[in-house]
């Protein structure tokens, strides 16, 4: 086996229960979802994985792109003999482009999706401009550090917005956020957000109902970008928070969780 795909995992809930496949977002880990999800092991079999290049999973120097974490998932889901059952797909931020994209590659059996803060850019300098303006580490990374830039995103998320986005990260998921390589982050941010539209992936996503979940204020992946996609693919249906940004899981997490829930839970 390849131990690039030996991921690290967190497996709860009964085991015959309908599988919830947990997928976070760059420089996160499965920690991003696991307090906040707990009590959806009541009734469904959840599976946390940390993405190759991220968490406690491998690091391999290889090129980080959607097809090689979707193939990733897939082969942790043929060890874990989960690949032939029913599934639902969470994902954050990056991890709902690798949602997107693993349904469109193995639909059959694929039943519900919720998509947080997709992503969904038309270009690369769009790309590039939301991420410059919404997130201080990606100004950093490229040495374009800017303090005006981060006065006007808590312009426009607001003080109490920029406070809540902050703080309302737990510890864990803010160490996490550590554990990569520069190459699995800059190859990540290249390959699989500035350079990468969703688009194609979504005019191939199987018509399953799919549940987006975002924040009126996410300035690295703007609502504007997907406010449209309901009206394009009838499956599709979207829930926004006026005061939430690109963590709408954890600002909001009673709302988000009961979703969720009542989505997941239709399909039975």
């Amino acid at each position: 086996m390849d131990n690039r795909f030996d991921l690290h995992h967190l497996r709860v809930g009964p085991e015959e229960a309908p599988v919830v496949l947990f997928i976070h977002g760059i420089t996160e880990s499965h920690r991003y979802f696991s307090r906040r999800v707990a009590p959806l092991a009541k009734s469904f079999h959840l599976l946390l994985p940390d993405l190759p290049g991220f968490g406690r999973s491998p690091k391999p120097v290889t090129p980080y792109r959607v097809d090689f974490f979707v193939d990733a998932v897939r082969s942790l889901l043929v060890r874990l003999e989960l690949a032939d059952r029913p599934l639902h797909l969470v994902g954050h931020s990056l991890g709902a482009i690798i949602a997107v994209e693993y349904a469109g590659r193995f639909p059959e059996r694929i039943d519900r999706l919720v998509l947080l803060n997709l992503p969904r850019y038309s270009d690369p300098d769009t790309a590039h401009r939301s991420f410059w303006a919404g997130s201080a580490a990606y100004r950093k990374l490229i040495q374009e550090q800017s303090w005006l830039a981060s006065l006007k995103g808590a312009r426009r998320t607001g003080i109490a917005g920029a406070v809540r986005n902050i703080w309302g990260m737990p510890l864990e998921v803010i160490a996490d956020c550590r554990l990569f390589t520069f190459q699995s982050l800059t190859s990540t941010l290249e390959n699989c957000l500035l350079n990468y539209c969703v688009d194609e992936a979504l005019a191939k996503l199987p018509a399953r109902p799919t549940l987006l979940l975002h924040g009126e204020r996410d300035q690295v992946a703007p609502i504007e970008s997907v406010a449209e996609l309901p009206r394009r693919h009838a499956h599709m249906r979207l829930r926004s928070f006026r005061s939430a940004g690109h963590h709408v899981l954890h600002t909001h997490p009673r709302d988000c969780l009961s979703l969720i829930r009542s989505h997941l839970a239709a399909a039975s």
